[in-house]
């Protein structure tokens, strides 16, 4: 199989995967942080699991019916792309780790099943739990500091650092007022609440695929709930379906340091446009109307 037909498929598999529970990636951690400054309510692990598993089943239901066709269209002809990993010490062509120690494998799967008996129960806190988790990987010796260093993907870290200065530059400079005024005297004196709904789920999906999910839910979250309170609009829906379409954008490898990575594989910038936009378009459908159907407007 090309990788190319592969590796885009895998990281929105990821995106999809990540956005099924609240520690599955960041923009969940930081949409769940706003609704509770703004609401006191917040979100639970597996609130949003119905519709985002719902979600993944029909892009993997796309990628039969139409997206290895789409992506063998748009690079099949080309040439592959020599894949290397680079480390400190030089160029490999082998993973920088192979977990093949028995014992470590073991030691994993114990830390694993604790994580997810902590994150079930709730007796400690989300973070508390992962950074315990992170710690004992490698108080056991199943990884080390060395280790994670070299096989850090700091660009992206850095980019999402970058990114959150951003949005907290917009806020503080007060875009995001004017941005409340826009789409409010753009939808009217009584617009209807799926209207709404429709146009913050849509705006948030076109920033998110330049200034990453976080930072688009950073900006347009508070907007969302403001507008919420004030025309009685669920907020948790609200919530959800703009965390979803932050965290679903892929059109451009800016989107999520998940898209980004896939850049190894050799990928154009038109190459994410043209075959995401199909897939796009059908993320957002969801939103609109499967993301309301477990949580009312």
């Amino acid at each position: 199989m090309k990788r190319k037909n592969l590796t885009l498929n895998l990281a929105i598999c990821t995106m999809l995967g990540g956005s099924c529970t609240l520690i599955g990636c960041t923009p969940q951690l930081t949409a769940n942080a706003l609704l509770f400054e703004a609401t006191g309510a917040s979100l639970s692990m597996f609130t949003m699991f119905a519709p985002g598993f719902l979600m993944l089943l029909l892009f993997l239901l796309s990628t039969q019916l139409f997206g290895y066709r789409l992506g063998d269209r748009i690079w099949g002809g080309r040439c592959e792309e020599h894949f290397r990993l680079e480390t400190p010490s030089g160029i490999t062509e082998k993973p920088l780790c192979s977990p093949n120690d028995k014992k470590h494998r073991m030691i994993l799967g114990i830390i694993l099943a604790a994580m997810l008996f902590f994150y079930l129960t709730e007796w400690l806190s989300t973070a508390m739990t992962a950074m315990c988790a992170a710690m004992l990987c490698i108080l056991t010796g199943c990884t080390n500091v060395k280790t994670i260093r070299s096989t850090m993907d700091w660009e992206s870290v850095l980019f999402l650092a970058f990114c959150l200065g951003l949005a907290n530059a917009l806020n503080a400079g007060g875009s995001g007022e004017l941005m409340t005024t826009f789409i409010s005297s753009m939808l009217g004196n009584h617009p209807s609440s799926f209207l709404v709904y429709a146009v913050l789920c849509l705006l948030t999906l076109a920033i998110s695929n330049f200034i990453t999910n976080s930072t688009a839910i950073l900006i347009v979250l508070p907007i969302g709930l403001s507008i919420s309170t004030a025309l009685g609009i669920n907020p948790l829906t609200m919530c959800l379906g703009i965390y979803f379409s932050a965290s679903l954008a892929c059109s451009t490898p800016l989107a999520a340091a998940q898209i980004s990575m896939t850049l190894v594989a050799g990928y154009r910038f038109t190459d994410f446009v043209k075959y995401t936009l199909p897939h796009t378009l059908l993320f957002y459908l969801c939103i609109l109307f499967i993301v309301p159907a477990f949580f009312p407007l």
